[in-house]
């Protein structure tokens, strides 16, 4: 029994141990299967096509695009809210100068409602119109005037 030591040992043996390098590479189940070239025989394999997926990877990114500022678009809405709030006064004015009796409490809600539907208005216009400026496609910038 004149055995090295360690010979009977599999954790000593180097093809035993895991080895980075020769680690097989893992395998996408999406990207199409890669031919393999038949052993032997020249020109079996026909040229795979680039995967659409590298050649996207490869061409430079646009920069992305500058976030909503939020602040003008609460600023926005504050001014639409506003202008609402102004239009339920000079209802209030008008309602108040007619035969029709109204209660305080509808005024009081139509005065909120007016106010809020302001503030939602001049908040989603100004977001839709950053998102417009940002936005890096010249297709969506042309926009369709003059089509119908």
């Amino acid at each position: 029994m004149n055995q090295p030591s360690g010979a009977g040992d599999p954790s000593s043996n180097p093809a035993n141990q895991p080895n980075p390098v020769n680690k097989p590479a893992p395998v996408n189940k999406l990207a199409p299967a890669k031919p393999q070239q038949a052993a032997g025989i020249p020109g079996a394999n026909t040229p795979a096509a680039p995967n659409p997926a590298s050649v996207m990877a490869a061409a430079p990114s646009p920069s992305p695009p500058a976030p909503l500022s939020g602040r003008r678009v609460v600023a926005a809405g504050l001014v639409s809210g506003s202008i609402g709030l102004a239009l339920s006064f000079f209802l209030r004015a008008v309602v108040a100068n007619t035969p029709v009796r109204v209660t305080s409490l509808t005024l009081l809600w139509s005065t909120v409602l007016l106010s809020c539907i302001g503030f939602g208005a001049g908040m989603a216009l100004e977001a839709v119109r950053q998102l417009s400026e940002n936005n890096p496609d010249p297709a969506y910038r042309r926009g369709r005037r003059g089509e119908r």
